[in-house]
């Protein structure tokens, strides 16, 4: 076991070091009565139904287990069951919250929670990327992905949460306006740098507009794509120009110019905060649409989870996608294209948020199909997508071996997807994704690369 992990609480990993746990510390009243506030509808404005009812209603059939990859990845090991994870949480609702458990626990399956139980619950919530793929096919309509979120919400709550998440996400994208920290200078210097490159790759300058006030679309990337996904920031920056609309990025000096919004993992007063400061931002700037660039967690965020915090009255702005912006134009005749110049195969991995549960999954087919001659499909796509393991903030999680976690179950499946292909290019619309595909390629030494859908788009306009 790695060093980092002062002991063994649930299996041979650690997602949260003894500092964030704190196992020396009673921490079960304390999770019950913050359990007992997510059960009541009026403190639980997001899934307070489906919660409710994913609680009380399983009829363990195992449809959902035949479907999960960290499951199957892992050789159907019983711990990483999708039942056996929430059934963790059910037990303590059954045990303290419900008549029959007060008073016949052993009727009902129920069982007293203890530190111990307590440690092993908090890392088991973070061996999921809530993909939902197990929603789709439970004959019931139960959302393990929602227990599993509900149970970290009740986690942070009591101050249990990772300090990938937390302390150096949420916490500091509203302290310095993004998660990585970068302050204004040293933004302005990189989107310097990004024109400089365009201009040498290219052989054309461009002017890539920033804090411009009243322009038509406001572009927020992930802003850790500046630092490890350049390539994905310019070519949107190109497409943009090509399709000459009056756009612009955003500085600190603005207010938070990150789309990403960790609280979609693990905490709804985190959500709100960040998502607060996305509509204030965007209100400073006088935007009319807020597009979103390619991170799936971000457009679910913006798009939908939206609505059930800020009325429509408060945010005078449409939210979009960059690849509905980036289909459209193609189809419009407004940006043209030569595929190719994108000759290598490529294959699309479908990213769980914009996909199952955002619906956008013709529009990047579209695009990679306008502008590159060999398209290939991975088995299965759209709905049914394999989660690469980068989700619900993995990609960011490395220490206790969290790594080799990732790579030997949902990494592995998906490497297996990818070799099936021959693709030598896999595109990605998720800074998430393409961080673990990153690992992914350089865990499984495969012969290809990975590749943002506005970089290649980028790559194959005609000007």
């Amino acid at each position: 076991m790695c060093a980092v992990a002062a002991q063994k609480v649930f299996d041979d990993y650690r997602v949260l070091p003894d500092e964030a746990l704190k196992p020396g510390e009673p921490r079960v009243e304390k999770f019950l009565q913050a359990m007992r506030k997510s059960l009541q509808q009026k403190e639980n404005w997001t899934f307070w139904l489906p919660y409710i009812l994913s609680l009380d209603t399983c009829m363990k059939c195992g449809t959902c287990a035949e479907v999960c990859p960290v499951y199957q990845a892992t050789g159907r090991k019983e711990i990483y069951h999708p039942v056996y994870r929430t059934d963790m949480l059910r037990k303590i609702y059954k045990r303290y919250f419900t008549l029959p458990g007060k008073l016949f626990p052993w009727l009902v399956g129920a069982e007293d929670l203890t530190e111990e139980k307590l440690n092993a619950l908090a890392e088991n919530v973070y061996r999921c990327t809530i993909c939902r793929r197990c929603s789709y096919v439970c004959p019931v309509a139960i959302d393990n992905g929602v227990i599993v979120r509900e149970a970290r919400k009740i986690l942070d709550a009591i101050d249990i949460a990772p300090d990938e998440l937390k302390q150096k996400g949420t916490r500091l994208q509203l302290q310095a306006g993004n998660a990585t920290g970068m302050p204004t200078a040293a933004f302005l210097d990189m989107v310097e740098f990004l024109e400089d490159e365009i201009e040498e790759t290219r052989g054309y300058r461009i002017k890539i507009p920033v804090d411009k006030e009243g322009a038509e679309y406001l572009l927020m990337h992930n802003a850790g794509d500046y630092l490890a996904f350049a390539e994905t920031v310019m070519g949107a920056a190109e497409v943009m120009h090509a399709a000459g609309v009056d756009w612009t990025l955003n500085s600190p000096n603005t207010g938070v110019n990150d789309a990403v919004n960790y609280g979609v993992f693990y905490s709804d007063v985190e959500f709100s905060a960040v998502i607060k400061a996305h509509v204030e931002t965007a209100r400073k700037l006088g935007i009319k649409k807020l597009v979103v660039g390619e991170c799936g967690h971000a457009f679910e965020a913006l798009k939908y989870l939206i609505l059930r915090l800020i009325p429509p009255e408060e945010r005078p702005f449409e939210v979009m996608s960059i690849l509905e912006l980036e289909d459209q134009w193609i189809r419009e005749g407004r940006i043209k294209v030569d595929p190719q110049k994108n000759p290598e195969p490529v294959t699309f991995h479908d990213s769980c948020k914009l996909g199952r549960l955002g619906g956008m999954f013709e529009e990047p087919r579209r695009i990679l199909k306008a502008c590159c001659p060999d398209f290939r499909e991975m088995t299965p796509n759209r709905e049914m997508s394999l989660c690469c393991g980068g989700g619900s903030g993995f990609a960011i999680m490395e220490k206790g071996g969290f790594l080799k976690f990732r790579m030997e179950t949902y990494g592995r499946l998906k490497a297996e997807q990818l070799k099936a292909t021959g693709a030598k290019v896999v595109a990605c619309a998720c800074s998430n994704c393409k961080a673990q595909f990153r690992e992914i390629i350089n865990y499984h030494k495969l012969p290809m690369r990975y590749a943002g859908v506005s970089e290649l788009l980028a790559n194959a306009l005609v000007r």
